[in-house]
């Protein structure tokens, strides 16, 4: 084991320190996203019927999971070129949002055409407005939260996230108290797009002080962006297939009780997203030096991993036993959603040994075993949605949506200690 150098183990504590605090900032934003989304959740269960409400979450699931396709890969190519290759994050963030506004109009044209398959049940005009409020404006959010990341500024991730929950509970507030039960689906549209159009502009200004001219994406941007585009499209892709295909074969109510469960459990699952975004410039700082090979992200992978276990077996065992108090906030409509928790209780675990092993096999260069493998479990979740809910309706989409977490994390670690041992075994060979 080599022996660190003063200088080598004072940088190491800094470090350490750097991730605390930025693990804080994203936790404190995560957890005040978290409280508000709640409070949305809460006001819109009473604005809508599980049905319609079905339909608002498998809108905003797709074009959630469509962001990634619609940006480009963008974004994860600012976090690769601010931290990595060292260029200006204003520049990086310019062309990513050019790349975003392209891919979103593309998308949103095809998404219209396909619409009446898709969606039948929801009029094209609120699809639009889906489209644009999760996709494009949210994507562009987003997409600046990278180069948030990249610079190390949790603290900016923290400020636009909290925002971003504060004003849609209150949009939703809103309306329950103006309009009751009348509101429908466009108003609340309107009122998103609203929201998300005030965060975008803070979210920029605080990350790099002031609103950012998107540039037109070159054709070396679009082709190093998009095998990010396909990787990350298809693990939102395999997130939210299951609620669009509830809705799609006519299971609506089942959908909106599932989808509420999955939103109760954002509560534990944020958490671990927070640490993801805290760490994730360190994975790929790692990744781009060329003397750091995939064994040695591997071990930081799975240091952050370490945690995250014990964290998400505390997380499982809490759902199992106070889940039925828990869904109760929910209103009578749901009470079917309490049934559906203790199921889903290991959703945080998997999340953990899931999330980590990825970037790690990204940020070392292995992106594309990374793409393959998501290809693969994401084909195998949607053929298991559509054997199993026909028949089963929400227990199968649980089935499904389990077995692919269980499988995609074996393989993405199986991949990721493959390409250590086989960067291990070519520096020894040299």
């Amino acid at each position: 084991m080599a022996v660190l150098t003063g200088a080598e183990a004072s940088a190491e504590a800094v470090d350490d320190r750097l991730r605390v605090v930025n693990l804080f900032w994203s936790i404190l934003g995560e957890a005040v996203r978290l409280l508000t989304s709640f409070v949305a959740l809460l006001l819109l269960v009473r604005l809508f019927e599980p049905a319609e409400f079905g339909l608002l979450v498998a809108a905003t699931g797709l074009f959630n999971s469509l962001f990634p396709f619609a940006g480009m890969g963008g974004g994860w190519l600012v976090l690769r070129r601010v931290t990595a290759e060292s260029h200006s994050t204003i520049a990086a963030l310019a062309s990513a949002s050019g790349m975003m506004l392209l891919g979103s109009a593309v998308i949103g044209l095809l998404a219209a055409v396909a619409q009446p398959v898709i969606l039948p049940q929801m009029s094209l005009t609120t699809f639009l407005g889906v489209a644009v409020s999760e996709m494009l404006l949210l994507g562009l959010v987003e997409t600046t939260l990278f180069a948030a990341q990249a610079e190390r500024r949790l603290k900016a991730k923290a400020v636009t996230w909290s925002l971003y929950g504060t004003a849609r509970a209150a949009a939703a507030g809103a309306l329950l108290f103006f309009g009751g039960a009348s509101v429908g689906l466009g108003w609340w549209i309107l009122a998103t797009i609203g929201v998300g159009l005030i965060v975008l502009t803070v979210a920029q200004l605080l990350t790099v002080g002031g609103p950012v001219r998107p540039t037109r994406p070159t054709v070396t941007d679009v082709r190093h962006g998009l095998p990010y585009a396909l990787g990350f499209g298809a693990e939102r892709v395999l997130f939210v297939s299951d609620t669009v295909i509830l809705t799609a074969l006519d299971k609506a109510t089942d959908a909106g009780l599932y989808a509420g469960a999955r939103k109760l459990m954002t509560v534990t699952i944020a958490p671990v997203i927070a640490a993801l975004h805290a760490v994730s410039a360190d994975l790929w700082a790692a990744g781009g030096q060329r003397k750091v090979n995939a064994e040695a992200v591997a071990r930081l992978a799975w240091r952050f991993t370490a945690f995250g276990i014990a964290y998400g077996m505390a997380a499982a065992g809490g759902w199992i036993l106070f889940g039925d108090l828990i869904a109760a906030v929910l209103g009578p409509q749901y009470s079917e959603s309490a049934a559906i928790l203790p199921w889903l209780s290991i959703v945080p675990l998997l999340l953990v040994l899931e999330v980590f092993a990825g970037t790690a096999l990204t940020a070392s260069d292995h992106h594309r075993h990374r793409v393959v493998v998501t290809l693969t479990i994401g084909a195998f979740n949607i053929a298991a949605n559509l054997a199993l809910i026909p028949s089963w309706g929400w227990r199968g989409a649980v089935a499904a949506s389990l077995s692919a977490s269980v499988l995609h994390a074996v393989a993405l670690w199986a991949v990721l200690l493959w390409a250590a041992r086989s960067t291990r075994l070519g520096d020894d060979e040299t």
